[in-house]
């Protein structure tokens, strides 16, 4: 029975990795409609909150009033923000920590839109992975295959907007996420 049981966990491990593969190698069709960031960061705060409801992790938000709605897929960017809210508590789960999340309006190359800025208390990412976080299959992880954030780049860059992090080693990591206003 306990065979079983393990076999079990692995095919769903395997079946979760082949997913993921797969999320990467199809190109996304986006259905883009006015959308409001804040809610679709508001869930994403709400799934780490459920997946570490014991977590010590302190969540700060920022919130520019009156933003309005952006032409998103909310579905991808409500991934956007999951996969990013979720490595921030997971840097920080053993020790706790904070996590900033702001949202305001902002110009990238010219052009009006909305930022939205998840900046964890962790670790911090070490300067020879920040140029390769975004590559597929690049993973500090046991568990990990490397393709989150190569998904959320690859995302945002279909939304034409711009990703970019920031993190010194033992001072956290910021990743600062552009969507343009169409």
């Amino acid at each position: 029975m306990e065979l079983a049981g393990y076999i079990s966990s692995e095919v769903n491990r395997l079946n979760s990795i082949v997913s993921r593969f797969l999320d990467f190698a199809r190109p996304h069709e986006l259905e883009k409609h006015p959308a409001e960031i804040v809610p679709l960061v508001d869930k994403a705060l709400q799934a780490a909150r459920d997946r570490w409801p014991d977590s010590k992790v302190v969540v700060e938000r920022h919130y520019t009033d009156g933003l309005g709605p952006i032409a998103l897929d909310e579905e991808l960017c409500e991934r956007v923000f999951v996969n990013l809210v979720m490595n921030a508590y997971e840097s920080m789960a053993a020790e706790g920590g904070k996590l900033q999340v702001s949202i305001r309006p902002d110009q990238s190359r010219g052009r009006r839109g909305v930022e939205v800025r998840i900046e964890d208390s962790g670790p911090g990412i070490p300067a020879e992975q920040r140029e390769q976080i975004f590559n597929p299959f690049f993973t500090t992880k046991k568990s990990g295959v490397g393709l989150g954030l190569s998904i959320v780049s690859k995302i945002v860059d279909d939304h034409r907007g711009a990703i970019r992090v920031e993190s010194e080693p033992g001072k956290g990591a910021c990743f600062r996420v552009f969507f343009p206003a169409e």
